[in-house]
Order: structure tokens, then sequence, then C-alpha cells
């Protein structure tokens, strides 16, 4: 095998530690999601970005988009939250080709009683394990590897704050 064909050490322990934090942190997430509103991280996302959306309404594409799921399993999320009540599906009245989902009441109220304990342990399982450098530094890596991937995800983001 060439040189060419490995990872350096180093690239080879960094690639092992991101896919670790890939693999675990939203499988933790998904245990308290699961545990405490029984909901996953997905659907969860999903909930999320239609509650910071205006008229918490948004376009299924962009939704997906927003909440960085893959079409197909967005179909498949909002089919399971529709069933609860958590949100509902419309024909967008200027452009029949187009669906819309929408936060409903339920939604919302579920989505408010669950916030808190999600951003306690994002706090803990993350932030206050870093440094300011740290996050500025993590921040700048997400950013990098996410734009040649999902250009749209990044563009759909509040700006960033000053520094």
């Amino acid at each position: 095998m060439f040189e060419a064909d490995r990872l350096s050490p180093q690239q080879d322990r960094t690639w092992s530690l991101l896919v670790g934090v890939m693999m675990w942190l939203p499988a933790e997430l998904d245990t308290y999601l699961e545990r405490s509103a029984d909901l996953s991280h997905a659907e969860y996302g999903v909930l999320r970005c239609l509650s910071l959306s205006e008229d918490r309404e948004i376009h299924m594409s962009r939704l997906a988009a927003t909440a960085s799921v893959t079409p197909s399993h967005l179909s498949r999320i909002v089919g399971r939250l529709e069933k609860r009540s958590l949100l509902a599906r419309s024909t967008d009245p200027t452009d029949a080709r187009k669906t819309l989902a929408r936060l409903t009441p339920a939604g919302a109220e579920l989505l408010a009683e669950v916030e808190p304990g999600y951003v306690a342990e994002v706090r803990a399982r993350v932030f206050e394990l870093l440094e300011n450098r740290q996050l500025e530094q993590l921040e700048d890596v997400a950013e990098a590897i996410l734009t040649p991937l999902r250009s749209e995800c990044v563009t759909l983001l509040p700006p960033r704050p000053a520094r």
C-alpha cells in the first residue's frame, strides 16, 4: 500500500475522534429526547427549525436543508410528527407544486417543554467542555467541512456574531 493510500497518524486519530463525536453525541442526545419527549434527535431538529421560521411554517425542501436531513428522511420524520399532531402539511397556496410544513400548537408546546433540557444537555456535553478559543475553532472547522457538502445548510443559518 502506498503512503498516499493511508491517512497520516494525526489524520487517522483526528478522523477517528470526529467519527466518534458524530456517532456518540447524537446517540446521547437521542437517548435524552426519547426519554423526555418520545422524539428522535432528527424529529426534534425538524420541530425546532419550524419554531424558528416565520409563521412557524416552511417549505419541505428548505426544511430538509435547515434540519440537515435528506428529503426522503424528512418525509418519514414529518409523517411520524404529523401522526402525533405536532406538525401539519399543506399545499403552498402560491405554488401547488410545493408542500409546506407548519408547527402545530401541540408541537410548539412539546418543544417548549423539552428545549430547556435539550439545551442543558448540549451545553454539558459540548460547550462546557470547550474554552472560548476552542468554540470559535469548532465553529470554523464545522463550517469549513459543511460548506462544500451542503452550502445551503450554512447559508440558512443566522450570521456569525462579531468576535
